[in-house]
């Protein structure tokens, strides 16, 4: 008598699969899906998906696979460990012998010029460039770059604030040319640039005051050598100020784009104070930070911010100022008009000088703000957590 055996995975027609892996977001949940049969894996290769959600990288190379709370060991590739810090999908690297970016997903490898005097030069001012060079064979150049601040990576171009002798600078490069050099702006106006992203083909840069610049990037024609020929102001006044009071910042902004929008994410924050009491005296001690978020939309027309109260029922933003990116949600496991961000992000706040962050959302709906991650925070590192960005 012959054996007979149950249907199969394999049985599921590949258009029925298909419907399945739609209403998955995890992207570690796809990956599983693919790995079930070569049926499935086909259904995963068949249309255009709605795109993932992001993972979390945290700064010990653990991942966390949005919706989830388990890290997940088999995604964390050993290109995670060492970087030293996170522009978009790129995790950047630096060392004695040169800078090169990766990225985690492709393993592309990317070469840059290496942090040294030997490897700048001064774009738009001869003199400042001439100064420079006479300081350098006198000896008067009292220390070499020493951080770089990426704000934008792509396979042409990259764009940083690096810190020289002559104060923070804006520069540029060609990453994996040939000719390995930092072209710096002689202008170090523009400075505190904070985000920057691409726009309907455009670079644009967000300044720490709120204002809108736009930067144009001409290339050498004998070198292919990228150079900031301008920058000008496309917004300058402010949506809001927030006095700063004992030298402690209050907000936060970020520089993104959404369904054709350039949106201004404002973070504005209050720290929470809690009593403590010693044996002699009672004080108070700083026992979380309050957020609160405001987005406004880049009005281009009028040359000033607009306020939105809603990013729409479909669309999540995800929030780090060298890596914010929109998400398009069709899913009704997650649900949209909310923003993801990382508590304690930056290190120059005064007083957030907390241990341990965590991932926090915000809802545009009604303001309130909740953990996607109940049982997760980590310890703050050197390098910060960063979100990444898998491509389906």
């Amino acid at each position: 008598m012959a054996e007979t055996t149950g249907p199969s995975w394999s049985d599921i027609p590949v258009d029925l699969a298909g419907r399945i892996l739609r209403h998955l977001p995890a992207y570690v949940d796809r990956l599983r899906f693919a790995a079930v049969c070569p049926q499935w894996r086909a259904a995963a290769r068949l249309g255009p998906l709605p795109p993932p959600l992001p993972l979390l990288l945290l700064s010990d190379s653990t991942v966390y696979s949005l919706p989830g709370s388990k890290p997940l060991h088999l995604l964390v590739p050993c290109c995670c460990t060492g970087y030293t810090d996170v522009c978009g999908n790129w995790l950047f690297f630096s060392g004695d012998d040169g800078c090169f970016l990766r990225n985690p997903f492709s393993n592309t490898t990317m070469a840059l010029p290496a942090l040294s005097l030997d490897r700048i030069r001064y774009v738009g001012d001869k003199s400042v460039d001439e100064f420079y060079l006479e300081c350098e064979e006198d000896g008067r150049l009292e220390y070499e770059p020493d951080r770089c601040k990426l704000l934008f990576c792509s396979l042409d171009l990259v764009v940083a604030i690096v810190s020289l002798w002559s104060g923070r600078r804006l520069a540029v490069c060609k990453p994996g040319a040939a000719t390995s050099w930092w072209y710096v702006s002689a202008d170090g106006q523009y400075s505190d640039f904070v985000g920057m992203t691409f726009h309907q083909g455009k670079l644009y840069a967000l300044t720490s005051m709120d204002e809108l610049f736009a930067i144009e990037v001409s290339l050498d024609h004998s070198t292919g050598d990228p150079w900031v020929t301008q920058m000008r102001p496309v917004i300058n006044n402010p949506p809001l100020f927030i006095p700063a009071e004992f030298f402690m910042e209050t907000k936060v902004t970020y520089l993104v784009e959404a369904r054709g929008a350039l949106l201004m994410v404002l973070r504005k924050m209050q720290p929470c104070y809690a009593q403590g009491v010693t044996g002699i005296a009672i004080f108070e001690t700083t026992a979380g930070v309050q957020n609160e978020f405001e987005v406004f939309q880049a009005n281009f027309r009028k040359s000033q911010w607009t306020k939105v109260t809603t990013l729409g029922d479909d669309q999540i933003l995800f929030l780090r100022q060298q890596c914010c990116e929109s998400v398009c949600v069709s899913h009704d496991e997650v649900p949209g008009d909310c923003i993801f961000f990382l508590e304690n992000e930056d290190e120059d706040r005064l007083w957030s000088k907390a241990s341990s962050s965590s991932c926090s959302v915000y809802s545009m709906r009604d303001g309130k703000i909740s953990t996607p991650l109940p049982t997760v925070s980590w310890k703050r590192g050197t390098v910060f957590a960063t979100w990444l960005f898998p491509e389906n």
